[in-house]
């Protein structure tokens, strides 16, 4: 899962257009993104929403896809021991206030890496990554139209 992030984020990086949708999350990387402790980056526009989107991986019995298209990327990384405790804390605050659904990442090199979502389990169009580390929080949020479909596996 943690390559696939890293594979969003390198496939982002390369766009350089502005000018989506506001989401719910916008109020939360407006106050953070200008902060010097807090590292940052938001695009999108058509470049990415021609970006399709068709993953497949394992859980288990049952392999899943997820398909969809990108719209909009937003990025957030502290790495200040000072704040780091606070602003983790804030972001999930939100996150929870926000009413996004919180879905434990399976298979994720740490304990404490989340999905939220607002939608279904299955059908959905916001996904925020919370990636917590000893030394780093990362929030990356991919604003789409987004489908899972999961079928077991028949090997």
């Amino acid at each position: 899962m943690k390559k696939q992030l890293l594979h969003l984020v390198l496939i982002a990086c390369t766009t350089v257009a502005f000018g989506q949708t506001k989401g719910l999350a916008d109020a939360l990387y407006e106050q953070y993104e200008p902060k010097p402790y807090v590292a940052g980056f938001s695009f999108g526009g058509s470049l990415l929403s021609a970006l399709p989107l068709d993953l497949d991986f394992a859980n288990g019995d049952f392999e899943r896809t997820l398909n969809g298209e990108i719209k909009r990327v937003q990025w957030l990384r502290i790495t200040d021991e000072r704040y780091i405790k606070e602003v983790t804390s804030e972001w999930e605050r939100f996150l929870h206030k926000a009413r996004y659904k919180k879905i434990p990442i399976e298979d994720a090199d740490g304990p404490d890496h989340y999905l939220f979502i607002r939608g279904s389990r299955t059908r959905f169009d916001e996904a925020h990554f919370l990636l917590r580390e000893d030394s780093s929080t990362m929030l990356l949020t991919v604003y789409g139209d987004f489908t899972l479909i999961k079928t077991l596996d028949e090997d």
